[in-house]
């Protein structure tokens, strides 16, 4: 009896250690799995209760629990613009789940008005209490986008089929500024630079959202869906502009939860060493504002190194390498835009990473002139300034001795 004893104490023991350690060993950067069973409804397009939608979309939905017999009804509530019905308006709807996957979609009239519209989904499944999910709109202003040319940290545009062009504004101070321009390769899934201007501004307390949602100003299926998981294998959703230079608002973080963001990069990349670079760049930052891009490369061919799945099974491919330009005044208070300055003034530098494992702090290895990484890439980054300031690589002036 006491050898008995003894060991279902340890079996009891070993349990315990096991749930303990699977249960710490999560990545806070991967989020959930797909919401099953009783987890209650969910937005297709977000990982929240919001749903952002383009002012052309015409329609969008909600995914039901996998609760197979269970009777719902629905309500909207915001206007005649949204309907249960793809013909004529339908506020009220109600039915039983008959599968695995059963959706309710919501549909929508192009919104050609000037401001953006609301409204309210309420819906009871079951004997569970009503969940309540919010849908914007976007206006037909929002959706236009603006020019890029007077921006200091715009690439040139290419003409391309594939690539779609995007900037995504925040208020702050009661003005509508930029949060940043993307292009976009539909071919990749992904965007193939994210530019961005860093400044005290846009820096504050606030933690990440981890509001993972598609991107509104981009068709759904052109972009991986990784709302409600992550890619497969050991891949994080890599962001290309970080989360931690976007923290003065909530507004401006969820942004950076885009899908359009988002690469397949892998987990031991992502949280060790491109985190690490991804500080230091936080630590240029000046009163003249630092100039940021970040981009992803997938080779010549386009077809990068390999490729995974979205959590949805999509085939993605995989950055063959990931590279940062940044730009700058030497002093950071000269109160000059980047137009007024000398070549003198200003200094630039790029770091070039292979898509593989690393950990610690960036290193000279991984520097390259901005020229450089444009003879790598194909595009032309920072058009305002001359190429005697594009080809400085300099990595002591950045605080790089290694």
């Amino acid at each position: 009896m006491r050898f008995r004893k003894y060991t279902t104490l340890s079996c009891l023991w070993m349990l315990c250690l096991l749930t303990l350690t699977f249960a710490s060993c999560g990545d806070s950067n991967k989020g959930g799995d797909e919401p099953t069973g009783g987890a209650g409804a969910y937005w297709n397009t977000s990982s929240t209760d919001k749903a952002t939608v383009r002012a052309d979309q015409d329609v969008t939905y909600l995914v039901l629990p996998n609760a197979i017999g269970a009777s719902w009804s629905a309500t909207l509530s915001g206007g005649s613009w949204c309907s249960f019905t793809l013909s004529g308006v339908q506020a009220e709807k109600s039915g039983v789940i008959s599968g695995a996957r059963d959706v309710l979609y919501v549909y929508f009239n192009k919104n050609t008005g000037e401001d953006e519209r609301t409204a309210t989904l309420s819906i009871t499944i079951g004997g569970d209490a009503p969940q309540t999910f919010n849908i914007t709109q976007l206006s037909s202003t929002q959706q236009a986008q603006p020019s890029f040319s007077g921006w200091a940290e715009i690439p040139e545009e290419k003409d391309n089929s594939n690539y779609t062009y995007v900037t995504h504004t925040i208020t702050l101070d009661n003005k509508k500024v930029r949060n940043y321009s993307i292009c976009f390769d539909k071919s990749v899934k992904a965007s193939l630079w994210v530019a961005y201007p860093l400044h005290s501004a846009y820096i504050g307390g606030l933690g990440r959202t981890d509001e993972w949602a598609f991107d509104p100003l981009i068709a759904d299926t052109w972009q991986a869906n990784c709302v409600h998981g992550s890619y497969k294998g050991a891949y994080d959703r890599g962001h290309q502009i970080p989360s931690g230079d976007r923290t003065a608002s909530k507004e401006m973080n969820e942004q950076t939860f885009y899908m359009s963001n988002m690469t397949p990069q892998a987990s031991n990349l992502n949280q060790q060493m491109w985190a690490n670079l991804e500080s230091k760049i936080r630590s240029y930052s000046c009163s003249d504002t630092l100039y940021v891009v970040t981009g992803a490369y997938f080779g010549k061919d386009g077809k990068g190194s390999g490729s995974t799945t979205d959590a949805a099974g999509n085939t993605c491919p995989l950055p063959s390498y990931y590279y940062k330009v940044v730009l700058r005044t030497r002093s950071g208070n000269t109160g000059k835009t980047i137009k007024e300055c000398q070549d003198s003034e200003l200094k630039s530098i790029g770091f070039w990473v292979q898509h593989k494992a690393a950990s610690g702090q960036p290193t000279k290895s991984i520097c390259k002139s901005v020229s450089d990484i444009e003879k790598e890439t194909g595009f032309t980054f920072f058009p305002q300034v001359s190429a005697a300031v594009k080809s400085q690589n300099v990595p002591a002036e950045w605080g790089i001795n290694n």
